[in-house]
């Protein structure tokens, strides 16, 4: 038997064509000079070579599924069958199962892909496999290749993207493997990135770790605003579970003002009562997240005061002190505080504060003094005995060093 693939490579179609029906001919003939009549088996072989079609009925049962058929009958029969004319092949050969075999829908695929029906194999398939991984991925491939119209269906999207979100879609409501699904999204030029945002707006952040990972999804894609919402969960969430700390580091994250203001002020409130910070390793390296509001500055740079009196830089302390008062800064329920952390560098021997800085002082307490007098209630304490005995001990202090530094300066500078 004549074959294209090995004996004529050089030759055309039609040369190939023309020297198999001749083989067959010769086939014929022979079969019908009753040649091969001896040997039943025999001359089943070559009224199968000949093509004959009630042979194949004779031997179905070795050719089942029918597309084994198939193939045996365009190789007898026609081995040069162009594509459009296969389905006539396809038919007869579904017919002669039909009547023993349920044709299934596998079977209804494979016959519209032997006929290059392109969208009826994702149709079929599409409800055929209900997770959607075959028929996304065989979609995207037949568009890369150039075998789909990038026509519009109805709701706005092409095929290959319409598919691809279906199939994400059902990877990010899973569990698991929502991760996935993110990046079949990417791959969805016009819709996928509105899909993620909608999808990141609502996955259930159960722990810090998932927290982070969707951080990291929406950071990698600038997607500014679910960054902020999902730090603002998990801040509220550290704030009602009373981890300041933790909180204060995600509002941070999203550069969020207004809670990293409130608890900048629940920090300095916690030293009010408690004469100590708490999270000292969070607040000593705020760096420029301080900047973010003028509570978180006045919080990182009160701090630092303290590191500079306990390390013994007292001069560099003391400026430190002062400007934060004068930058009005700190909170004037805090002014108290700034001003009783300033008796310990008022006592030392050496001049801490020189007479303009002192005046600057003294006129802070005098505002104070003032606001206490008129029956305001600057720190949620009101003006108690102990607040009197605080600030007129305050008064004498900066009295002394106010002579102090003017007999050290040796001028007196007349207002």
């Amino acid at each position: 038997m004549p074959l294209l693939t090995q004996l004529y490579r050089g030759s055309s179609v039609a040369e190939f064509d023309m020297k198999w029906r001749h083989w067959r001919d010769e086939c014929q003939r022979n079969y019908e000079e009753q040649k091969f009549s001896t040997n039943a088996n025999l001359e089943t072989v070559v009224r199968i070579l000949c093509g004959e079609d009630a042979v194949f009925s004779e031997v179905k049962d070795f050719c089942d599924p029918w597309y084994h058929m198939l193939i045996a009958k365009a190789l007898y029969q026609d081995p040069t069958i162009k594509a459009c004319d296969l389905h006539y092949y396809i038919q007869r050969c579904q017919d002669e199962y039909r009547s023993s075999t349920r044709m299934g829908e596998l079977d209804n695929i494979l016959r519209s892909t032997l006929e290059s029906d392109v969208y009826q194999v994702i149709k079929d398939s599409r409800s055929v496999f209900s997770n959607g991984w075959f028929v996304a991925h065989l979609t995207d491939l037949l568009q890369h290749c150039g075998q789909l119209d990038t026509h519009r269906l109805q709701f706005g999207s092409d095929l290959r993207e319409f598919l691809l979100l279906e199939y994400a879609s059902s990877l990010m409501s899973h569990e698991s493997l929502w991760i996935v699904g993110v990046s079949y999204l990417d791959h969805c030029a016009e819709f996928g990135r509105k899909y993620l945002e909608l999808y990141m707006d609502h996955i259930p952040v159960d722990s810090e770790r998932k927290a982070n990972k969707i951080l990291k999804i929406c950071e990698d894609r600038n997607m500014t605003e679910q960054s902020k919402s999902i730090c603002k969960v998990m801040g509220m969430r550290c704030i009602k579970n009373k981890r300041l700390g933790a909180a204060l580091t995600w509002f941070l994250r999203s550069k969020d003002v207004g809670f990293a203001t409130v608890l900048a002020e629940k920090f300095l409130l916690e030293y009010s009562e408690n004469g100590e910070f708490t999270n000292l390793d969070l607040i000593d390296h705020l760096g420029p997240s301080m900047l973010l509001s003028n509570r978180l500055t006045f919080l990182g740079k009160y701090r630092e005061f303290h590191k500079l009196y306990s390390e013994g830089e007292y001069r560099a302390a003391g400026d430190l002190l002062l400007a934060l008062l004068q930058a009005r800064l700190a909170p004037k329920q805090f002014w108290i505080t700034l001003l009783i952390d300033a008796l310990p560098l008022l006592e030392k021997t050496e001049l801490i504060f020189n007479s303009q800085q002192t005046y600057e002082l003294m006129q802070c307490l005098e505002e104070l003094t003032t606001e206490y007098s008129l029956g305001k209630k600057v720190d949620g304490l009101g003006f108690t005995e102990a607040r009197k005995e605080q600030l007129d001990v305050l008064k004498e202090t900066l009295t002394k060093n106010l002579a102090k530094a003017i007999l050290q300066e040796g001028t007196v500078k007349i207002f």
